[in-house]
């Protein structure tokens, strides 16, 4: 059984990316999350306790939890929260997993910039410009999006009209199918 859950909390530990035997990315960190309350009668703010948790993230959301998130960073996960007891050599404790359908930053603490991961090929078959679309390197020029992503600009040339200058051909594409991070 899973229960729906939301958690704002601090990354806690390095992520680690790992992939199965099926080649399937696989993401791990840890968060913590405590509340702060005001105390009327110490008027001041006070921490409460800190909730622990493990938050595991699968395929492309793993990569780029792994790419995007770094120790101390203030995040937003929502996901499936799962319990387990286990036991190992005598011990015995609870563990207590999130497995993230979305993550963030927690944009209360700072700013981010959102950059669409180009991926190559007819993934899913949905258009462009729809929501989920998985936008080829040749659609991007054509995508109401490139310029907004930096991919493409349009300039006109003496020969002739409009052309794209930046198009990320599939050679330029990295081992995974993205484009290489901005420096």
């Amino acid at each position: 059984m899973s229960t729906p859950v939301s958690v704002v909390g601090t990354i806690a530990t390095a992520s680690r990316l790992m992939k199965s035997v099926a080649k399937v990315a696989f993401c791990t960190f840890r968060v913590a999350s405590n509340e702060r309350r005001y105390d009327r009668e110490k008027n001041q703010w006070v921490d409460g306790d800190t909730n622990w948790f493990t938050v595991n993230a699968f395929r492309t959301l793993a990569e780029h939890a792994d790419r995007s998130f770094s120790k101390g960073d203030r995040v937003i996960i929502s996901g499936r929260l799962r319990i387990r007891q286990w036991s190992n050599d005598g011990k015995t404790g609870t563990a207590v997993e999130i497995e993230a359908d979305a993550l963030g930053h927690d944009l209360r603490w700072g700013v981010s910039r959102f950059e669409k991961q180009i991926r190559s090929g007819a993934e899913h078959p949905a258009a462009p410009d729809e929501p989920g679309a998985v936008v080829g390197s040749a659609d991007l020029a054509r995508s109401p999006d490139a310029s907004r992503a930096g991919a493409a600009e349009s300039t006109s040339g003496e020969n002739g009209p409009a052309s794209t200058e930046a198009e990320a051909p599939s050679e330029l594409l990295g081992e995974d199918g993205f484009l290489p991070a901005a420096a």
